[in-house]
């Protein structure tokens, strides 16, 4: 089945700069990158995507830029017939360019008051195509943003006459979506309509561009699943004895115990030159297959509750694995599209320290330690040893592991010294909901094909 064709309208799109210019770009790249043939329809802006026609229709800019004698009249109260005028032509060029339409994304256009010609023009397009008009309609949803006669800052323009009246009421066969739910309650005590009446998709972020991730970053999470981790711990290090990578599994077997969906990242391969070192792999992996029983006893601690509380209701989670083995992640087995085995190198190291959770670094011995100063510019909390080369560098700002404790009593120490770290929760909680991808997959599309023509 082809996907619909989408017009997506605003006043304005890139290059200009403002939140609803934000969100149309990354909605045009999300849909053209899913199959979506998409047509962007605006006032003033140019390209930014190959696969997305562009159509500048300038009277479709903010009114005072276009007529700033009618935007006076209007402010008045008044009406005369170059509001009319404008309208008119924006009816009859905007109907032309969305005959080819199937879907039409309308940009706040119809809640706010900036060019009152062009929301006049689309609502008697809409209501002809809800009547049954001689001409191929779209499906129309409304992105609403913002609402004139719910901003205390434009109550001058709340008159209940035409053309303003349009702005405080839902037009037939149009589908509603707000980016929050307090503009969902707004919305609907506007339009007199049950909240249910109104979809809500929150606004995103694409976390690879905001933090400029490696994308062997992200399709290694995407791979292992890590987003929907609970805790995603790191531990940048050789395959050698005294690095203590045992201690490391078995604190993540006991996390996982507690609780809490706990995954270990170890990034780097054993040394082919060294017979010791491939001995000491192969001895990790025996004991995280060794490891296979995991004990799940629900921990009710406040990390806990505040990451279990970020997962939505009916998402696709991952279920607690049988044993440790999946737990535990050499990235020295993970390959590549092309099947090649993945170098880590500066830009992936520095990925997964800012999509990681905690630095684990159980060491028995350091020169110094410099996956400390790595985690420090990163923002990332610390688990490590208390030996001296680390207490020089960390102070006081880590928690530190007895080596002689069980790694049981560890484990509970790293959930506690979790809790004090509040931003983990809102870091796992935004990851899972509030990508782009996230928010696309879950809202969007469904939306989309859910409200297509027939």
């Amino acid at each position: 089945m082809s996907k619909p064709t989408v017009a997506i309208l605003h006043y304005s799109s890139y290059p200009i700069i403002g939140g609803v210019e934000v969100v149309i770009e990354a909605h045009v790249r999300l849909l053209t990158a899913h199959g979506y043939p998409v047509k962007l329809i605006v006032g003033e802006g140019q390209s930014f995507d190959a696969s997305a026609a562009v159509k500048v229709i300038p009277e479709m800019r903010s009114l005072h830029k276009i007529d700033r004698r009618v935007n006076e009249e209007l402010e008045k109260g008044e009406l005369s017939e170059r509001f009319a005028q404008i309208r008119d032509r924006l009816y009859h060029e905007l109907k032309e360019e969305l005959a080819s339409v199937d879907l039409c994304i309308i940009h706040n256009l119809l809640t706010m008051h900036f060019n009152l010609p062009l929301t006049a023009a689309l609502e008697k397009i809409i209501r002809e195509g809800s009547e049954g008009q001689p001409f191929r309609a779209p499906r129309f949803i409304a992105w609403c943003h913002d609402a004139t006669f719910k901003d205390p800052h434009y109550v001058s323009q709340w008159r209940d006459a035409y053309p303003w009246h349009l702005l405080s009421s839902a037009l037939p066969k149009v589908k509603y979506v707000t980016i929050s739910q307090m503009r969902r309650r707004q919305l609907s005590q506007l339009f007199k309509v049950k909240e249910s009446q109104v979809n809500v998709i929150s606004d995103g972020i694409d976390p690879k561009s905001f933090l400029n991730l490696s994308p062997v970053s992200l399709s290694i999470f995407d791979y292992f699943r890590l987003f929907e981790e609970d805790l995603v711990m790191f531990y940048p290090t050789r395959i050698v004895r005294r690095k203590n990578i045992e201690l490391a599994i078995k604190i993540t077997k006991s996390i996982n115990e507690r609780g809490h969906r706990a995954s270990l990242i170890i990034t780097s391969p054993p040394d082919p030159h060294n017979e010791d070192s491939l001995h000491y792999y192969e001895s990790l992996k025996g004991l995280a297959r060794e490891l296979n029983t995991v004990k799940h006893s629900r921990s009710t601690s406040k990390h806990s509750r505040s990451t279990a509380e970020a997962v939505p209701s009916g998402s696709a989670v991952r279920q607690y694995p049988k044993g440790i083995e999946k737990k535990v992640i050499f990235l020295y087995e993970y390959k590549d599209d092309e099947g090649e085995r993945i170098r880590v190198d500066g830009e992936l190291l520095r990925s997964l320290y800012l999509l990681c959770d905690l630095l684990l670094f159980p060491t028995r011995g350091e020169g110094f330690g410099i996956p400390i100063l790595e985690s420090a510019v990163s923002h990332l909390p610390v688990v490590c040893s208390r030996i001296e080369p680390l207490t020089e560098v960390a102070g006081e700002e880590v928690l530190y592991l007895d080596l002689d404790d069980e790694p049981e009593k560890m484990a509970e120490a790293i959930i506690d010294y979790l809790n004090s770290h509040l931003t983990l929760p809102l870091f796992k909680k935004v990851l899972r909901n509030y990508t782009w991808e996230a928010i696309f997959a879950k809202k969007i599309e469904p939306l989309l094909r859910n409200y297509q023509i027939g």
